[in-house]
C-alpha cells in the first residue's frame, strides 16, 4: 500500500465513524442524540474499576481513636462506634416551595441531601415582579427551612443571560435604565443572602445567551462578578452553564472561561449543569472533567438529571454520572435537580422518587451508592487503647461504651490528607449517668419504612 493509499484508508475510517456516530470520544452529537450509547465502548467494569480506585484514594482518610482513662492510661476491651454524619464532598438537590408545604418531601430533603439550590425562588425573575417590588419571603421560607436541618445552600442564580428568563419590566430596559436596574438588584439581593449562600451562580449560562452583554457590553459580566465579590467577599461565585459536559462543546470553553480570569473576573468555581438525554458515557464525561479541571477551579456538578422513560437505564446513568464525579479530584460536590417526579421540571422519566413516593431504580441506586460511600463501623479498643479506621471524608459521632459506664460521644472531622487522623478520648469508667427520655417523637411512613425523628436527649448517645 502507498502512503497516499493508507492515507486515503485511514482519512476514510474516521469518516465511516463519524457517520456511523462512534466518536472515539464517545460522545452524544448533541440533546436527545443516541450516539452516546453506540460510543461507549469500553467495557464498564473497566472505568468504574478505576474510579473505585480513586475514590479509595481521594475520598477516604485514616483514623485512630485513643481511649484511655481518667487516669491518662489506655483503655482496652471500650467498644468504639464510627457513625458518619456529613460528607466532605456535597451531595444535594434543588428544591421549591413544595417543601414548606409537603412534610413527606421535607424529610426526604433533610434526610439524603446535605446541600440544596433553591429551583426558583432567588431568582430576579422570582424576587421582582415590577421595579421596586422586591420580595424574598419563599427564598427565607427555604433559607429557614435549610438551617433546621443543617443544609448548605447555592444561591442560584442572581443573573440570567437568556431573555427569556428576564423579569418582564426589565425586557424593555437598555442603556443607563438597565444598568441602574442591574445595580439595584445587586445592591438588593446580595447583601439579602450574605452568609446564607455559600455559592453563588452570578451571571447563568453567559455561553448561551447575551441579553446583558448586547445591552450594555460585556464589561457587564466582569462587573458583575466584581460587584459581588465587594458585597459578599466570602460567597464562593461561580460560572454555572451547559453542555459543559454532557456533549461535545461548541467551542472552546476553557479558553473563554481562562481570558476572563486572566482578566481579573473574580471566578472561583466552574459549575457544569449536566443535563443527560439517551445514556451517560462515564468514559466521555470524565474527559469533559479532566478538560475544565485545567482551568484550576474547583468544579460542581449542579443541575444534575437524566431523562429516560427505562428507570433501570435512568439508574445506569444516575450512577455513572455520580461515580466519576465522586472519583474526580476537581469535582467537590453534585446536585440533581430535583427528585420527585411529583415536582420534577422534566417529568418522572427525569426523578428517582415515584409520584406515590415509593422509589423507583433511579432512586435505588442513588441510596446504594449513598451507602456505599458512607462509613459507619464498630470495634473494642485493643491493649493500647486503639481503635484504627479507615473512613470516608466527613464528620463523625465517635461514640465509646464500656461495661457498666455511660457513653461518652465525641465529634470527629476527617478531611481530606493523606496522614493518620487521632483523637484521643477521656473515658469516666465510674460514670453511670442515665439520658433523658426523648421528647417529640414523630413518624412518617415513605417508601415502605418509617422515618423517626425525635428532639435531641441530654446523654443519649444517638
Amino acid at each position: 500500500m502507498t502512503r497516499k493509499s493508507l492515507i486515503a484508508a485511514v482519512l476514510l475510517c474516521l469518516v465511516l465513524l463519524q457517520l456511523n456516530g462512534c466518536s472515539p470520544l464517545g460522545a452524544d452529537s448533541g440533546p436527545g442524540s443516541k450516539a452516546n450509547e453506540a460510543a461507549a465502548v469500553n467495557p464498564a467494569k473497566d472505568w468504574k474499576k478505576a474510579a473505585n480506585a480513586q475514590i479509595e484514594r481521594l475520598r477516604k482518610r485514616n483514623a485512630e481513636i485513643l481511649v484511655v482513662g481518667l487516669n491518662g492510661k489506655p483503655l482496652p476491651g471500650a467498644t468504639v462506634r464510627a457513625v458518619q454524619r456529613t460528607h466532605q464532598f456535597g451531595f444535594g438537590t434543588a428544591i421549591n416551595r413544595t417543601a414548606l408545604t409537603d412534610p413527606v418531601y421535607a424529610d426526604f430533603v433533610k434526610h439524603h441531601f446535605e446541600w440544596v439550590t433553591f429551583e426558583n425562588e432567588s431568582k430576579w425573575l422570582w424576587n421582582e415582579s415590577s421595579p421596586g417590588n422586591v420580595s424574598y419571603r419563599e427564598a427565607d421560607q427555604l433559607l429557614e427551612f435549610a438551617a433546621q436541618n443543617g443544609l448548605k445552600v447555592r444561591g442560584h442564580n442572581l443573573f440570567w443571560e437568556a431573555e427569556q428568563f428576564q423579569p418582564q419590566w426589565v425586557k424593555s430596559l437598555t442603556g443607563p435604565e438597565l444598568k441602574a436596574a442591574v445595580d439595584n438588584r445587586l445592591n438588593s439581593a446580595v447583601p439579602h443572602f450574605k452568609g446564607k449562600f455559600v455559592h453563588w451562580d452570578v451571571n447563568n449560562e453567559m455561553f448561551h445567551g447575551s441579553f446583558f452583554k448586547d445591552r450594555l457590553g460585556e464589561s457587564i459580566w466582569s462587573y458583575m462578578y466584581s460587584r459581588t465579590r465587594e458585597l459578599d467577599p466570602d460567597a464562593k461565585l461561580f460560572i454555572n452553564d451547559y453542555n459543559l459536559i454532557e456533549y461535545p462543546p461548541e467551542r472552546d470553553y476553557n479558553k473563554e472561561i481562562q481570558a476572563w480570569i486572566d482578566q481579573g473576573v473574580p471566578i472561583d468555581g466552574i459549575g457544569a449543569q449536566g443535563h443527560f438525554n439517551g445514556t451517560v458515557n462515564p468514559v466521555f464525561v470524565k474527559g469533559r472533567l479532566d478538560k475544565l479541571a485545567e482551568l484550576k477551579r474547583p468544579i460542581w456538578i449542579t443541575e444534575f438529571d437524566s431523562v429516560n422513560a427505562n428507570e433501570n437505564v435512568r439508574a445506569d446513568n444516575l450512577e455513572a454520572m455520580y461515580r466519576v464525579a465522586f472519583a474526580h479530584p476537581a469535582v467537590e460536590g453534585i446536585v440533581m435537580w430535583g427528585f420527585w417526579a411529583g415536582s420534577q421540571w422534566k417529568g418522572a422519566a427525569a426523578s428517582i422518587v415515584n409520584e406515590d413516593w415509593t422509589l423507583n431504580a433511579a432512586g435505588r441506586r442513588y441510596l446504594q451508592l449513598m451507602d456505599e460511600w458512607t462509613t459507619n463501623v464498630q470495634g473494642t479498643t485493643g491493649k493500647d487503647g486503639k481503635f484504627k479506621f479507615r473512613g470516608f471524608q466527613g464528620t463523625y459521632d465517635i461514640i465509646v461504651d464500656y461495661p457498666d459506664a455511660a457513653a461518652v460521644k465525641q465529634t470527629l472531622t476527617l478531611t481530606p490528607g493523606s496522614t493518620v487522623m487521632r483523637l484521643k478520648i477521656p473515658f469516666d469508667v465510674h460514670n453511670k449517668s442515665v439520658p433523658e427520655q426523648p421528647a417529640e417523637l414523630s413518624a412518617v411512613a415513605a417508601d415502605s419504612r418509617v422515618i423517626l425523628s425525635w428532639d435531641e436527649a441530654e446523654g443519649a448517645t444517638g
